[in-house]
């Protein structure tokens, strides 16, 4: 699906092209390769490039092909399960359109961009930067989230369940993705501050440092929330394996507390001639050495905290 709009200091509204006009923003969303081919040959572009953007595997970086800019970057996604991950999304800036490329529907990104009053597709440089300062608020949202759950089972670790042991892992999964994606913007931003790629003004390179300092903070949040997810984890594993000593000490000593008896009673079940085997009391007198000898195990074991 391609869509083009356009918005304009001269006209506030943001317009739904049919077709492609000078300094709108083109929205590819789940392209055909038919609609690829028509695109690359349209406004002359790399098709290998394109493709790029469909692989979910792609590596973030920034290319400069036949005077347009292709900045590849990876947002923040979440699929039914509320699973987090990312997706690549391709940046073109051409001579006249910013083209955002993507396996999935970009209205999610655009219906931010396009409540900012200081949107305008006619800025394409300063709209690149807005891009990514929505891609990365997109990723303080979700290490909110994150965070908040994190910060919930460090304050309830008595409540954490071997199931929550999986979330941990998903956790940390999903915050090493979030690295391996946020650290690559960060070379893009410093790449562009250089002014060799695109070209800014006074109010950009301000947006461009709030952009950069932005991406320190999510990165730090990212290291730091991983960190207390592996403490969580490692602490819950420490715990559980106390616990599980602590049964097995039980149960030994539980064990040795009824074999002595067991093997008591186990000798008078014999077929065999044994001491008082005849007495009428002998029953009692097993019944009182057996509770006797359960006694002293259990007090000996007790005080060598076995029990």
């Amino acid at each position: 699906m391609i869509n083009y709009y356009k918005r304009s200091i001269k006209n506030l509204n943001i317009k739904s092209l049919k077709d492609y006009k000078e300094d709108c923003i083109i929205l590819v969303s789940t392209p055909s390769d038919n609609e690829l081919d028509n695109l690359a040959l349209k406004f002359h572009l790399e098709r290998d490039l394109l493709s790029d953007a469909l692989d979910p595997y792609e590596v973030p970086r920034m290319e400069l092909e036949k005077n347009a800019v292709y900045a590849f970057a990876r947002i923040p996604s979440e699929d039914n399960n509320n699973r987090s991950s990312t997706i690549p999304l391709l940046i073109i800036v051409g001579g006249g359109f910013l083209m955002l490329v993507a396996k999935k529907d970009l209205d999610f990104l655009f219906k931010d961009l396009r409540k900012r009053k200081d949107f305008f597709t006619t800025q394409q440089t300063r709209s690149f930067l807005q891009i990514f300062g929505e891609i990365q608020a997109d990723y303080g949202q979700m290490l909110t989230k994150i965070n908040k759950k994190i910060n919930y089972f460090s304050l309830n670790i008595d409540e954490i369940k071997d199931k929550d042991i999986s979330n941990f892992i998903n956790f940390e999964i999903t915050l090493n993705e979030f690295l391996s994606a946020l650290i690559p913007i960060r070379h893009t931003l410093n790449n562009t501050s250089h002014g060799k790629i695109l070209s800014f003004s006074e109010d950009d390179v301000e947006i461009l440092e709030d952009l950069r300092l932005q991406n320190e903070q999510l990165i730090e949040r990212c290291k730091s929330n991983l960190t207390n997810s592996t403490n969580l984890r490692q602490a819950y594993e420490v715990i559980s394996t106390s616990r599980l000593n602590r049964t097995m000490k039980l149960l030994t000593g539980m064990t040795v507390i009824l074999a002595l008896p067991t093997m008591v009673t186990s000798f008078y079940g014999m077929n065999v001639t044994l001491p008082y085997a005849q007495s009428p009391f002998v029953f009692w007198g097993i019944l009182i050495f057996i509770f006797a000898l359960v006694g002293v195990l259990f007090i000996a074991f007790r005080g060598r905290k076995l029990l």
